[in-house]
């Protein structure tokens, strides 16, 4: 068979010599037509001729179906159970009704955990390519849609911070120069401000030292990826019953490596702990209390005023059976019903809570076992 390919004009399939046939298609129509299509389906039409192999690769291509694939949000989800098994499975949250979203269009994918010994731990997802923190000083990236992977140059962290010290990453794409960032924040412990910050751009051999963190104590949660920045949740080390006043939210910018604070929303009442998170490309809070979660997400990074509560979640301690260490996975576009992880009697239960009738219903159930989280896109780029 016998392609020709052009960035204008028309794509050529021409058959065989036995039937000969011969189909064009506007470049144009063709490249918006497969932006819509699955990853999976994209790589199945790459092998059926050059043509469609030369379009499915061109970075253009790759770009303009990144920007439809933000708007079809899946749940990729690990788990390692007792026997050391590390699963990967990844659900779509556009399914209908809600809590069918375990048993319809489910994927596992195929991968080797780096770290035998415990389990490599989800990170975060930027534009379809997930970061797994493997160890203090190893990170891995990997586009589970497509199969590939990349393990970074081993980051090398100080000998005085061995003991106590700990690391926690962030990931995210910087437009100023077209390129995709992850970044290392060491801390030498949870009671000091002393931290390292390194920094390794995708095509590069090394890590390299930035400015360090401002003198906060960073909160043991990886960094969130928003609009050209990674944000990290930290701590002042007052002493005093406004528990949620001594948390600051801390932005890297990635273009130029500079720190500033984000001013919080008013969460109205006494808090006991904050979780910082992505929610609809947008930063988000989870502000917790003895009776309810409350869902915030910043609708403008950047500007206070945007803060919108999106929902409250109450404590589920009050019905037939108790719930502990619920985790918040995602708000349905409705803001209505909202995805939740909670163990129950050594059990893990996959709910779907319905605020507006205040009801819960079980989607999945499965034996305990240590499980992580994010919603991602599938994508065609290359870590």
């Amino acid at each position: 068979m016998e392609e020709t390919t052009a960035s204008t004009g028309t794509l050529t399939l021409t058959g065989d010599d036995s039937f000969q046939t011969q189909r064009s298609i506007p470049f144009d129509l063709a490249a918006e037509i497969l932006s819509k299509l699955s990853v999976k389906f994209l790589l199945k039409f790459s092998t059926t001729c050059k043509s469609w192999n030369s379009l499915i690769h061109d970075p253009k291509f790759i770009k303009k179906h990144l920007r439809v694939s933000t708007k079809r949000h899946r749940l990729i989800t690990t788990t390692c159970i007792p026997s050391k098994k590390f699963t990967v499975m990844s659900y779509p949250l556009h399914s209908l009704p809600f809590n069918s979203i375990f048993n319809l269009n489910a994927t596992q994918y195929e991968y080797s955990p780096v770290n035998l010994d415990y389990h490599d731990r989800l990170v975060v997802s930027c534009d379809g390519i997930i970061c797994f923190a493997i160890n203090q000083n190893l990170v891995v990236l990997w586009n589970p849609s497509i199969g590939k992977f990349k393990t970074l140059p081993t980051l090398y962290t100080p000998k005085d911070g061995d003991n106590d010290g700990h690391t926690v990453y962030g990931f995210g794409y910087d437009p100023f120069i077209d390129n995709y960032k992850v970044v290392s924040l060491f801390y030498y412990n949870v009671y000091a401000c002393k931290t390292e910050v390194s920094v390794y751009s995708l095509g590069t051999d090394c890590w390299r030292r930035i400015e360090d963190f401002p003198p906060l104590i960073p909160y043991s949660q990886q960094g969130v990826f928003v609009c050209g920045t990674v944000n990290w949740l930290a701590y002042y080390d007052l002493d005093g019953n406004d528990y949620y006043r001594s948390y600051a939210i801390v932005s890297l910018d990635l273009e130029n490596e500079t720190y500033h604070k984000i001013s919080q929303p008013d969460y109205g009442g006494v808090i006991d702990k904050l979780t910082l998170t992505l929610m609809r490309d947008c930063l988000c809070v989870f502000s917790h209390s003895d009776s309810f979660d409350d869902v915030w997400i910043m609708k403008e990074f950047g500007n206070v005023e945007s803060w919108v509560k999106l929902v409250r979640i109450p404590r589920f301690s009050n019905r037939c059976l108790y719930f502990d260490n619920t985790k918040i996975l995602y708000v349905f576009e409705d803001d209505n019903h909202v995805l939740l992880l909670m163990e129950e009697k050594f059990k893990l239960k996959w709910v779907v809570y319905d605020s507006k009738n205040d009801t819960v219903k079980c989607t999945k159930l499965q034996d305990f076992c240590w499980v992580e989280s994010k919603v991602y896109v599938e994508s065609l780029l290359s870590p």
